[in-house]
């Protein structure tokens, strides 16, 4: 019975733990659905925990890659740094990231660029207040539904994980009653 007990003790120490955090990312620079009106020559992604080296960014337009002039990892932010200011339109920004616990993490933001002249910003400052108050409103409710989004994915990668673990511990106690109904019949 000692050796039994023991055998179980050390499947159960032997098999590794799992992490259910996943580095998810906190803030980018742009957010998500916005416009930026200034000009924008780098882009930055915060994660929750320090990410690996080894983690990229690609910016993309009208699905076209946009050169970088480089990227870097610098504890918990992942920065592309462009040659030039970005020309107005649409953007894509795809990651892939390596977190500290070892799992890979994919998403995208997308946001616009819309940097006008100084002549046509005087004539449009006015009504660029207001657009602005809606855009913010916008931004707000896509950020939101963003974070929900991210959460439901971690959510379906955690009981996942869960159910695979549970699954192997039954069948490691399983064996285990087996064994011990076997000697007890010899």
């Amino acid at each position: 019975m000692k050796k039994i007990i023991g055998l179980l003790l050390a499947c159960f120490l032997a098999v590794p733990t799992v992490s259910f955090a996943h580095t998810h990312v906190q803030t980018t620079v742009p957010e998500n659905g916005a416009t930026v009106t200034a000009p924008l020559k780098e882009i930055k992604l915060t994660f929750e925990t320090h990410i690996e080296k080894i983690s990229t960014i690609t910016v993309t337009k009208d699905g076209q890659k946009i050169s970088l002039a480089s990227q870097k990892v610098e504890g918990h932010d992942l920065i592309a740094s462009l040659d030039q200011p970005l020309e107005n339109g649409s953007y894509t920004v795809n990651w892939e990231i390596v977190g500290e616990d070892g799992h890979v993490m994919k998403d995208s933001i997308a946001f616009k660029v819309d940097v006008k002249d100084e002549a046509k910003e005087e004539n449009t400052q006015a009504a660029g207040k207001d657009s602005e108050k809606k855009q913010d409103a916008t931004q707000s409710e896509q950020h939101q539904k963003s974070a929900v989004a991210n959460d439901e994915k971690t959510e379906n990668n955690d009981s996942s994980s869960f159910f695979v673990i549970t699954i192997i511990a039954i069948v490691v106690v399983v064996g285990a009653l087996l064994l011990i109904f076997r000697k007890k019949k010899a």
